[in-house]
Formats: structure tokens, sequence, C-alpha cells
């Protein structure tokens, strides 16, 4: 057979792949429907003459649509406004260290990993001003918990996660009636306020429930009688989102020291609160600030610090523009279009004026005097001075508005005149800015190109996250269909999922949970529901009328279980608000993660031992394939991750782990599904197979070692942790 070839041709897209036969027999299906009068389908009918006769015209129109090259279709999809998505920039937190007094540093700030002759440093800005203390945070620890009226406790150092780098989350678990107390240590007082950034994952949801209190070390009095701080002012409301906390420390702050190394002399320590691992003691004198929290109920509760955050400010992988830039000279025309020198503009989220870093001006006369021109998103019929802006292509663009006829929408700035833009704010890059903890350590100039004056060092505790890339054009091409079809509103569960990828795309994974009724009473006595009652499984409320939108974003390989932060979450959340019914109940969530255990017996070679192959490096690399191939956004048996509810089945595991054939085969292979990591709380706290009820808190009973593992529709499922897994490396005997 020959194969015809395309070298040196345009090949055009095939947009719709509909025959003759396919348009005859389509409209014939539509007959009993709109015309059931209509009996006689043969051939020799006029009505189908007249059928045949216009499928054959459709066909040449399908034709011709099949030939035009995808330039001119991008070009097409452009005219009806879609186009591709711009990159996102990457966010972290920068914190400051100040020499020996206060210092202000301003928004507009930047800092950046160090450059080399490889890697290009990634610049991040910051986004609001920040008084940064002439004091660092230094040690953290967790007492508890401990009964309210309790004499003594114990003491964890937590310092990892909450000082860093790298900073991580930390869930703190409040047993019932119990209290724990979170003490951060500082190296040294201060007389000026002190500013806690707290940043929740999960958050306190009754107030009422708990108890916080705002404590801090004086002389010689023990943790669990400090005194509280007075005139707390709290931005969290009691611990339910994120916020800042303002702590006006009195003058009696004293430090303590929790443990005293062997060898020193007594000093100002604890007696009543000691180290639970003496391994991890700590010896330093802090100046202490404790977060008091009381769990009021008889039910497990638990707090989810994602941050605590001290002389530290928001900073995006977002540039502003540092001079003005010219962008060209009036023609006088009607539509004159200017392009700015950077693009995409960076877009705020969350703000009635997304784009209020832009500033455009026109000037007149030499030299010129500059005037403000107002973005808007229309151009409304009469005179005004107003440009549009396209984020996307980075382009500003002039109305028509003709002072002779009076007609036209928006003033065109006179002939001759100069076009600048005054500030911009651009996006720096894309996925590049997810950088890892402790990367952006070199200090960068303010707005006005001077060096922050007393600021010692900068770096990152935690990681850059949700930077991503510009979509690639096939990307934007497979969606233009949904797009023109779903046009900007929500109705269906796929129009969800389309419109939370659109919100930006940081969403790598979305689905859209429809409401679900009990099919029968819970097995209990009394029944924890009843048939007809909503699922509830997972913390999700799945009553009619309300909208649960899992989305969950790609962190890249090293993050095992990646999780959506609040600003994406409140991102995606205002997105869809604008577009949902009025009467639909939007709730846009994390994942709900089900470790897999794998259980698999390998049998080596023993040509392979002698020719110098290692059992433990087969071990480990079979570890990393199954971690690899379990990966919620990178695994699965195509490599693009997988989707809430999808089951796992040994046969795709079994391809995705095997080892070469001269190192041995696998003899046995079997899965089943741990504890949900989203069990904890409320039910349940200690964690543990005894008592966890999976009639309770999962829709069926967790999967026994097999051959697959069955998925909940909203569960996501991820690799258990390693020693979960067990690997057996067999040695047949020659």
């Amino acid at each position: 057979m020959t194969v015809p070839s395309h070298r040196g041709r345009i090949v055009p897209p095939n947009l719709d792949d509909r025959t003759w036969q396919d348009l005859v027999d389509e409209m014939r299906a539509l007959i009993p429907r709109y015309a059931p009068q209509w009996t006689d389908h043969n051939p020799s009918d006029l009505g189908m003459s007249l059928i045949e006769l216009f499928a054959w015209l459709a066909e040449g129109v399908i034709y011709r649509l099949n030939r035009t090259p995808e330039k001119n279709y991008l070009a097409f999809l452009n005219l009806l406004g879609i186009t591709r998505d711009p990159p996102t920039p990457a966010y972290t937190y920068l914190t400051f260290t100040a020499g020996a007094g206060t210092v202000v540093v301003p928004a507009g700030t930047q800092a950046q990993t160090p450059a080399s002759e490889t890697e290009t440093p990634v610049v991040f800005e910051t986004d609001e001003d920040v008084t940064v203390l002439p004091i660092s945070l230094k040690s953290a620890l967790l007492i508890g918990p401990y009964a309210l009226n309790a004499a003594s406790s114990q003491y964890d150092d937590v310092s990892g996660p909450f000082v860093g780098p790298p900073a991580a989350k930390y869930l703190a678990a409040l047993p019932p009636n119990q209290t724990v107390q979170l003490c951060l240590g500082f190296d040294k007082a201060s007389v000026d306020d002190i500013v806690l950034h707290l940043r929740l994952y999960r958050p306190v949801l009754d107030p009422a429930q708990v108890g916080v209190t705002w404590v801090y070390s004086q002389g010689a009095v023990e943790p669990l009688s400090w005194p509280a701080i007075a005139g707390v002012r709290d931005a969290t409301d009691t611990l339910q989102h994120d916020g800042r906390v303002r702590l006006t420390l009195p003058r009696d702050w004293a430090s303590q020291r929790p443990t005293t190394p062997p060898g020193t002399p007594a000093g100002t320590k604890w007696t009543t609160v000691t180290v639970r691992d003496p391994g991890s003691a700590v010896t330093d004198p802090r100046f202490w600030v404790g977060l008091r929290i009381a769990n009021k109920t008889a039910a497990p509760l638990a707090l989810g610090f994602g941050r605590v955050l001290f002389n530290s400010a928001l900073a995006h992988n977002a540039l502003t523009l540092r001079a003005p830039e010219t962008l060209g000279t009036s023609t006088g025309g009607p539509f004159q279009v200017f392009a700015l020198q950077n693009r995409p503009l960076y877009r705020r989220s969350g703000v009635d004026a997304p784009y209020r870093d832009l500033v455009v001006q026109v000037g007149q006369g030499n030299p010129p005097t500059w005037e403000t021109w107002t973005l808007v998103e229309d151009l409304s019929p009469g005179p005004g001075k107003v440009h549009r802006a396209n984020p996307v292509a980075g382009e500003i663009s002039f109305g028509n508005y003709d002072e002779q006829t009076t007609q036209g929408h928006g003033s065109i700035p006179p002939a001759g005149s100069q076009i600048r833009a005054l500030s911009y704010r651009y996006v720096g890059g894309g996925a590049a800015g997810n950088v890892a903890p402790g990367r952006v350590t070199a200090l960068g100039t303010t707005l006005s190109g001077t060096l922050p004056a007393g600021i010692t060092g900068v770096t990152n505790l935690g990681a850059g996250f949700d930077g991503s890339n510009e979509e690639q054009v096939d990307d934007t091409l497979r969606r233009a269909p949904e797009e023109l079809k779903i046009r900007d509103r929500a109705v269906t569960a796929e129009d969800y999922e389309f419109l939370a990828h659109e919100a930006t795309t940081d969403v790598f994974i979305a689905r859209c949970l429809p409401p679900r009724l009990q099919d029968f009473d819970a097995p209990q006595n009394p029944p924890a529901w009843k048939r007809g009652d909503p699922w509830t499984f997972a913390g999700i409320v799945r009553a009619p009328g309300t909208v649960n939108v899992i989305i969950v974003p790609d962190q890249g390989a090293a993050v095992p279980r990646p999780e959506p932060t609040r600003d994406l979450i409140r991102e995606v959340r205002e997105h869809l608000d604008q577009r949902r019914d009025l009467t639909a109940h939007l709730e846009v969530l994390g994942p709900r993660y089900l470790p897999v255990v794998v259980q698999v017996d390998l049998i080596m070679w023993q040509q392979a031992i002698d020719a110098g192959a290692d059992q433990n490096k087969v071990k480990v690399d079979t570890l990393l394939k199954i971690n690899s191939f379990l990966h919620p956004t990178q695994g699965g048996a195509q490599g693009n991750g997988w989707q809430p509810g999808q089951p796992v089945f040994a046969s795709d595991l079994f391809q995705a782990i095997m080892p070469p054939e001269d190192i041995g085969y696998i003899s046995s292979l079997q899965l089943r599904a741990d504890i949900p990591a989203y069990h904890f709380p409320p039910l349940n706290p200690a964690g543990t197979a005894a008592n966890f009820n999976a009639a309770l808190e999962r829709p069926f009973a967790l999967s026994p070692l097999g051959a697959s593992v069955r998925v909940a529709d909203y569960e996501l499922v991820c690799a258990a942790a390693d020693s979960q897994h067990a690997v057996k490396i067999t040695i047949p005997a020659i």
C-alpha cells in the first residue's frame, strides 16, 4: 500500500471528522422526533433527497473547514476571545533579617536565587510592606496535651516545621477537654510590637469549641502559668482563617531556658515542663511567646498550621517596571495598538482592579506634559481618556471617537503625542519559580533602585508554589470547543471542572462531585445515617443543591501529596462563584488522599548477583518506581496522573516496576488500601487500624491485599509511606 507523504506540506487539523453518511444518519434519526408523520425514509422520497443534498453541501463545508491551517484556526479562536493561558508566577514568603534597628521594607523589594553560569536567577518581588525587627524567631516548642489544671506536662521540639528552612505543615492534635501550648522562642526582646502572620491549612471551624490565649514568659513563672498578653489584635478571628496577630509585649518579658545543659550553672529553666525526648532538648535561653489552645468539647479536634511567619512578606515571581517605558507615538488614527516590552501582565487575585499596577500616560509638548489615561474593560460610546489592555499579549489599545462626526468609542490620542507606560507588573517566570526552601538568598533593590538600608539577609523558609508555564498550543486547541459550548457559565459537573481549569493554570486536576444520597441505613445502632441522607464522607457534604469541586495542583515529583494553597482555593472559588447557578451552594476543596500499600516479591538471578547487581539498590529502585507510579499528578499507567475515583490495578503497576530481564522477575504483586489520610479529625484521633471505622468514614470497607484497590469517587490515590510497603527479594538456589 502506498502511504501518502506530507513532507513539505502543512497538515491541517481535523476539526470535524463527520462524513456525508454520518450527516445523513444524524438527520434521519431526528425525523421521528420532529416529523413523526414522515414515515417514508426510502431514497426515492423527495424529503430524503433533500437531506442527502444538504449533507453533500455540509460535507463540502466540513472539507474546507478541515483545510484551514492551524495558524488561521488560532486566529479565529483569538477573535472569539479564546487565547493561550499565560504563565502564572510562583509565590513564596521572604523572611528578612535586620541589623541593629527596626527597618521598614517597602512593597516592591526584590530578592533572588544566586546566579550561576548555567542557571538564570529567579527573582521575587514583595507584594506588601513589612516592618522588620532586629530579632529572629529561633525555636518552636509544643507543650501538651495537658489538662487545664495540670501541674506538669512535656514538650516536643517542633522548630523544624515552624522555623525551618524548610518550613512545613504541622497538625496539632487537641484531645477532648485538653490544652496544648505552642511556644515561639525569640533570640532577643523587643520594645516594638511583634506581628505574626498565621497561615492555617486546617483552621478552627467553630470558635466556641476552643479557647485561645496569647501568653508570654515572665521571670521564673512556669510555662503553664505564663500570664496573658493584653491588647492582642487578632485578625484570624480565633484561628478561623489566615491573618496577622499583633502583640505588644510587656516590659517584664524575660528569657527562659527549657532545659539546662549538663555541666552549666543552673539558670532560669522550666521545672514543671520537661522534654519528652531527651535527644531533642532545647537548652538555649529564649524570649517566649505562647499560643495556648484549649479544646472545650468532648470530641477530638485538630488545628493545622501551614506557616507561622515573622519578619516576612508575601512575594511573587512578578516584577514591577523600574523606569517608564516608551511605547510609541500616536498617529491620530483610530484603534491604535501599542505593545509592551514585557508580557504577560501580572493579575492580582481577589481584588476589584487586578491590573492596578498598569499606568499608561499620554504626553504632549516638548518637554511633554503627561496625563494618565484610565484602564477600562470596554470602550463606552462617546469621548473618554481611556484605554484597554490585552494582558496576555501585552498590548495597549485606544478608541476611535471622531470629534467631527461625534461617533465612536473612546478618545484617540492626539497625533504626535507620546505614549508611555509609567509602571506595570509582569510575570517574571512560570514553573521555574517553584524553587526549593532556602534558595532565595540574594537581596535586591526597592522600587526606588536602592538596597533596603539595615537589612542584613533574606531567605525563603518555604518553597515557591503555584508557578506554571504558558499553556501549550495543543491544549488551547483541545479546550476551545468546550469553551465555546460552556460559554462562561457552570451548569453541569463538566462545566465546573472545565471552568476550574480555566481559572488558573495552577489547577492540574479538577473533579466536580454531584450531590449523592445514602442508599441504605448505616449498620450501627442507632444508625449514623439513614437512607436518603446526604453523603458526608471525608467531611464533604453532598446534599442536594451543593456543588463540591476538588482541585489539585502539580507541585512536582518531590511533593508526594500536593495540596492546593488557600490562595489557590480562593482564586478558583471566586472564578466559579461568578459563573455558578444562583441556587447552588459551592465548595472548593483539596484532595482526599487514599494511600496504597504494595507488597511485591522479586526473584533475582544468581547470575545478576555474580555480575555485581546489588539487592539493596534493586529494592530502593523498586520503591522509587512504586512512589512514581502512585504519584497523584505524575503517576499512573500513562504518566499523566490520577483522577479522583480512579482505581488502581496490579497489572498496570506490574508494567511500571518490572525489573530488567537480566536482573530477575516479579513472582507476586498485591495491593491494598491503607487508612485514608483524611480520616482525622473528627473520628479516631489515634489513627490506627484498630480504631478506624470504615463504615463511618468511607462508603465501603478498605480493600484487602489483592489485584486492585477500590477507590471512592472523592478519593485520590497516593503512595503510602515507604515503611508500609513490603519488597521481598529472593535468590533461588542453583
